[in-house]
C-alpha cells in the first residue's frame, strides 16, 4: 500500500471513527429570556403573537428534534401579575387540548412546588402526559410549567415513547437567572 492510500484509508478510519461516536443527543445550553435549559440538538427560534386565556403575549420559542422526539422551551411574560394563573393555566389547556391528552391522562392540576433553578425561587408544575399527534398516532410527553415574577416558560419533550435517558438531563439541569 502506497503513502498516499494508507493516509486517504487512516482519514476514512478517523472519520468513520468519529461518526460512530457522536451521540444521538448532544446536548447544549440554550437561553431563552432567563431560563436557560439544555437541549440535546441545535435548536431552532421563534416569536409569534399567541392569545393565552384574557392576555394577548408574545410567545417565544426555542425547539428541535433528536432521537425521535420534539424538544421545547417557551417564554411569555405577562403585563399584570393578576393575569398570571389565567394565563398559564390557558397555556396547560391549550397544549392539551393540541396533542388530544384524554382526561385520566391529565387528571386534576398537579400542585405546584416551589423549587430553586439556579440561584432562582421559581413555581414549578411538573407534568407526564399521554396523548395524541394530529395524525392519531401516540404520543408521550413530559412537561413542567416554570412561573417567576411575570414570566412562564414551559419546557416540553415530545415522543413516542420517553425514555429517562431522553429526559433526565433537560429537566434536572434548568436554571433561571
Amino acid at each position: 500500500m502506497s503513502l498516499y492510500n494508507w493516509r486517504c484509508a487512516s482519514a476514512l478510519a478517523l472519520v468513520a471513527t468519529t461518526l460512530a461516536c457522536s451521540p444521538a443527543l448532544n446536548w447544549r445550553e440554550v437561553p431563552l429570556q432567563g431560563l436557560v435549559a439544555l437541549l440535546p440538538c441545535k435548536p431552532d427560534h421563534a416569536e409569534r403573537k399567541q392569545q393565552l386565556g384574557p392576555s394577548d403575549v408574545a410567545l417565544r420559542m426555542s425547539g428541535c428534534e433528536a432521537s425521535g422526539a420534539l424538544y421545547a422551551i417557551s417564554h411569555v411574560r405577562v403585563a399584570d401579575m393578576a393575569q398570571l394563573e389565567s394565563t398559564m393555566e390557558a397555556w396547560r389547556q391549550g397544549t392539551f387540548a393540541a396533542m388530544q391528552a384524554t382526561a385520566a391522562s391529565t387528571q386534576q392540576p398537579p400542585q405546584p412546588a416551589t423549587a430553586i433553578f439556579g440561584q432562582a425561587k421559581a413555581t414549578a408544575i411538573p407534568e407526564k402526559v399521554n396523548g395524541k399527534r394530529p395524525d392519531g398516532s401516540a404520543v408521550q410527553a413530559q412537561l413542567v410549567w416554570l412561573t417567576k415574577g411575570n414570566d412562564i416558560y414551559h419546557v416540553a419533550v415530545y415522543g413516542s415513547k420517553l425514555q429517562p435517558e431522553m429526559t433526565e438531563l433537560l429537566f434536572s439541569e434548568l436554571s433561571l437567572r
